[in-house]
């Protein structure tokens, strides 16, 4: 054999070599990428769990929108800092009202039992029943257990409500979540539908999101999500978690990974789907 061809064959099986152990690094880092999937949990519920909260809490305040729909906390009502309550009056100012829930009577305004610590703000440009009008909320020092949340702004646009729900485009700007170990950043754009009184009614009220997101984890990769409108997320008014539903995650550079929230069951359990493997993790 002539030393050509077996400089050929060495450098056809070194190859061989490097393009397997390339390919088998490839599936272990794959499978053990759970980071991201953790953080968009711990971003995701926080920051949708602010929405119908509020929404019920503007609805039950004089002059916001439609009212007796009923009490949904211990605390039912907005606090008015600034503005005025009459829409379309002349030279109107938006009103702006306050969400505190640093004191005793309100840290579970939120119907999930959760303990939080803050406050919210939240601005009206018009009555929140009325079609296009936005909620737009920020966040002040706002904490649950060791983890503080933070946005540039929080912008609700009603799309449709009757007596029955209430349909918004929901758009996180600049989220943050962070505790004095590490931070993850959050973006969404998401539809949700909130039924108040559930569906149908007289049954457990929930909330329905489909739509996209995107975020860096607290290790620093990038990672997209899809929810399609055809298979929405719930999350019932008294869980702590998102308890149902499949939605798409692709942290960047690795494969896509399905990530099923349940069949419904409150608890912290779910799992995500990558390479046929399918591996549990917890939501908080």
């Amino acid at each position: 054999m002539s030393k050509r061809v077996q400089l050929i064959l060495i450098l056809l099986s070194a190859s061989s070599l490097i393009f397997n152990a390339c390919k088998k690094k490839e599936t272990i880092t794959v499978d053990n990428e759970t980071q991201s999937v953790v953080d968009n949990a711990l971003a995701d519920q926080e920051f949708m769990a602010v929405i119908p909260t509020t929404q019920q809490l503007t609805i039950n305040t004089k002059g916001t929108g439609a009212q007796g729909r009923g009490v949904s906390a211990i605390c039912d009502t907005l606090t008015k800092i600034s503005g005025d309550t009459l829409f379309g009056a002349q030279n109107h100012v938006d009103p702006t009202y306050t969400m505190n829930i640093s004191n005793s009577s309100c840290l579970q305004v939120f119907p999930d039992g959760k303990l939080r610590t803050g406050a919210l703000t939240i601005r009206l440009t018009n009555k929140l029943k009325t079609v296009g009008a936005k909620m737009i909320i920020k966040f002040n020092q706002y904490k649950t257990t060791n983890i503080q949340y933070t946005c540039d702004s929080m912008v609700v646009t009603t799309v449709a409500s009757n007596s029955l729900f209430t349909t918004s485009n929901v758009k996180l700007i600049n989220g943050v979540c962070q505790t004095s170990n590490w931070l993850v950043k959050y973006n969404l754009d998401r539809t949700i539908t909130n039924y108040f009184s559930g569906n149908p009614k007289g049954t457990e009220p929930y909330t329905s999101i489909y739509g996209t997101a995107n975020g860096v984890n607290r290790a620093g990769t990038a990672f997209l999500v899809n929810i399609p409108a055809g298979s929405p997320l719930i999350k019932h008014r008294n869980c702590q978690y998102i308890d149902k539903g499949i939605m798409e995650l692709t942290p960047d550079g690795f494969a896509a990974r399905s990530v099923d929230y349940g069949n419904g069951n409150c608890d912290e359990d779910a799992t995500f789907t990558v390479n046929g493997n399918t591996i549990a993790f917890k939501l908080k």
